[in-house]
């Protein structure tokens, strides 16, 4: 054929061509964001327990706006310190979100229960509110861990770490350590527990897993992570972390077992408070020190359980089979082969599984008797944890017959040894019946089909039917076993072959990638201009924050909530003279405004108010919150 002609080297460049355009169309539509307009407002308390002389967190989540500052409630006994505020922003699929997260520190005059109610907030006109929340506040209790006191106590470990005897300070916490046997052999695995103990309101992170010392033991983590609870004792809450190990000793004797834990506390400093920086105890205060002065420091500790003892015993010798692999625990054999029908020199699959609990690290293949008119491979192994001590390990062997005298697979067995009964047991599988096809070892190796000789005469044709057809030696099913089934069929026939790039489905995403192509490049080239003027995002954020405060103005003027609405008029100020000063808005206090404004403006007279509002409350009448609504407004526009 003259001319260009299809090949299939272009059909792969064209449709990779195509996959490459649709990617990349996909790619630039959503490089441009989608605003998410969905608002909701969460909080939190952490802990929800604590002393008298303690703070907790509360955290209010707005979710959907970035100025939506909540109204705390009043509680009577509990008080409130504002803690800061973080912004949260985030494209996910070319969606965006954005959330302000509001901290305050809680404090109680008094022990009790208490119960916060639902926090509001206003976003985009709409009133949103928490649910309630309920803390305990326990009595005042020493904040600092004692220096230790006991056997261990205050000694320190290499690398400035701090051991800590079981029981030596209930405030910190403690180790507890369960053996289930006292007495095992040598590569026994014996189940053991380890919990760790920390009072409840103590911040710790676990450094390690635990670690046995001493050379004498092996400690095998079943899980990668503790089991987290909480467990009452004494009637004194604690944390657990619980691991469920084994362990198993390496040598004959009597050996003294410990464990130890790495962790790290954020422990209370012991701080001299002065009497009161200028005489006023409002300078003294443990929350405001703590804001300021830290208060916490971390200390790297070292938790030791109770010592224990474990003595370990010698395999006996006696009766010790000569096929003893190391497998100590008990368990049980099962034994299949497939198939069961097969020729001469086709390779069968056994599969045997060993059930059971104990060390299957040394639990080995069972043993196939060797010769016999079979030839063996190396078993293949896969383990599984079945939990609570449990496994299962299967193994799988390819055996091949070579010999057609062969009627069964023989037996195979697994010794192991049991330390309930102290005794060696050797498991037996009962013999498989097994049906071969063949005419003798001959059989067993495949060979290239010779070429039939060529008769010496033509024969007659006989009346009846035909003769079956079969397949030569060397094609059995078995031989082609895991190979694609040769085509018979001719297939469907076409009578020309038409090039993809004319096929009409071709074309149609050809337009379509095109489309989408062009666009993603008109949306990006937007962003991009959009980026390249932050100004313009700055002054859109700018009116939207306005807009909120103004309706919250309005919202407290028709409620004549007058600490409600110099609160917005503050916000609103501060928000217009954060863009034109380029600072952080909430940062802008009464003297700033004093040594950049112009004296005796309005806005310094407006901002005074809502200082002293949230300190000591003023009461404005309608008409005297309708006169500052205009005047701000009219102030905030003249700022340039």
């Amino acid at each position: 054929m003259k001319g260009w002609q299809w090949q299939p080297d272009n059909l792969k460049v064209a449709s990779g061509l195509l996959m490459v355009l649709a990617v990349l169309a996909w790619c630039f539509c959503w490089a441009a964001p989608v605003w998410a307009d969905e608002a909701n407002i969460t909080a939190s308390l952490d802990p929800m327990s604590f002393s008298v002389d303690q703070a907790a967190q509360l955290t209010v989540q707005v979710t959907g706006s970035s100025s939506a500052e909540p109204e705390l409630p009043k509680v009577d006994g509990l008080r409130f310190f504002p803690h800061g505020q973080s912004s949260r922003m985030q494209w996910i699929n070319g969606s965006y979100s954005s959330s302000v997260s509001y901290l305050y520190m809680v404090q109680a005059d008094r022990a009790g229960t208490y119960v916060i109610p639902p926090i509001k907030a206003t976003v985009d006109g709409k009133v949103l509110q928490t649910d309630s929340i309920t803390c305990t506040v326990q009595p005042a209790g020493p904040a600092a861990i004692p220096p230790g006191a006991g056997q261990g106590g205050g000694i320190m470990a290499p690398g400035g770490q701090t051991r800590l005897r079981s029981g030596e300070s209930e405030k910190i916490g403690f180790m507890r350590i369960i053996l289930k046997k006292k007495t095992a052999y040598v590569g026994e695995l014996v189940p053991m527990t380890i919990k760790a103990y920390f009072r409840q309101g103590i911040q710790a992170t676990i450094n390690s897993e635990p670690h046995i010392t001493g050379e004498s033991f092996v400690l095998q983590h079943r899980a990668k992570k503790p089991l987290q609870t909480e467990e009452l004792v004494n009637g004194i809450p604690y944390s657990v972390l619980t691991w469920n190990d084994s362990i198993s000793g390496v040598k004959a004797g009597k050996f003294p077992l410990e464990v130890d834990l790495g962790a790290t506390l954020l422990v209370r400093q012991q701080v001299v408070h002065p009497s009161g920086m200028f005489g006023s105890p409002f300078f003294g205060d443990a929350v405001l020190n703590s804001f300021f002065g830290g208060g916490y420091k971390k200390k790297r500790v070292k938790l030791v359980g109770p010592k224990r003892s474990l003595t370990i015993l010698d395999l006996p010798e006696k009766g010790r089979p000569a096929n003893f692999g190391g497998a100590i625990g008990t368990f049980s054999l099962l034994v299949s082969v497939k198939p069961t029908t097969a020729k001469v020199g086709d390779p069968l699959t056994l599969k045997m599984v060993v059930t059971g609990t104990g060390n299957f690290d040394r639990v080995e293949p069972p043993v196939f008797p060797v010769g016999g008119g079979w030839k063996t491979y190396t078993p293949s192994s896969e383990f599984k944890d079945l939990g609570n001590g449990r496994g299962r390990k299967k193994f799988e062997q390819a055996i091949v017959p070579t010999s057609s005298s062969l009627r069964a697979v023989p037996s195979v067995s697994f010794t192991y040894f049991d330390p309930g009964s102290r005794q060696y047991v050797t498991l037996k599988s009962d013999a498989i019946a097994l049906h071969l096809q063949g005419n003798g070892p001959a059989a067993a190796v495949a060979t290239p089909a010779q070429p039939a000789p060529a008769p010496a005469a033509p024969e007659k044709k006989k009346t009846g039917p035909p003769p079956e057809k079969t397949l030569p030696a060397a094609i059995t099913p078995a031989a082609t076993a895991g190979l694609a089934p040769l085509e018979t069929d001719l297939g469907v026939l076409s009578r020309r072959i038409i090039p993809t790039y004319k096929k009409s489905w071709f074309i149609g995403w050809i337009g379509i990638s095109l489309l989408l192509l062009a666009t993603g490049w008109f949306l990006r080239l937007r962003r991009q201009r959009l980026l390249a003027d932050p100004s313009i995002l700055q002054r859109r954020d700018l009116d939207r924050k306005l807009k909120h405060h103004y309706q919250e103005m309005e919202q407290a003027l028709a409620a004549g909530d007058s600490d409600r609405f110099l609160q917005s008029c503050r916000a609103a100020i501060q928000d217009r003279l954060g863009l034109a000063w380029q600072q952080e808005a909430r940062a802008i206090t009464l003297a700033a405004l004093q040594e950049r404004l112009a004296a005796g403006s309005p806005l310094i007279t407006v901002f005074q108010q809502a200082e002293h509002g949230s300190y000591v409350g003023i009461h404005m009448d309608r008409e005297e919150m309708r006169s500052t609504l205009n005047l701000v407004r009219k102030e905030l526009e003249k700022v340039s």
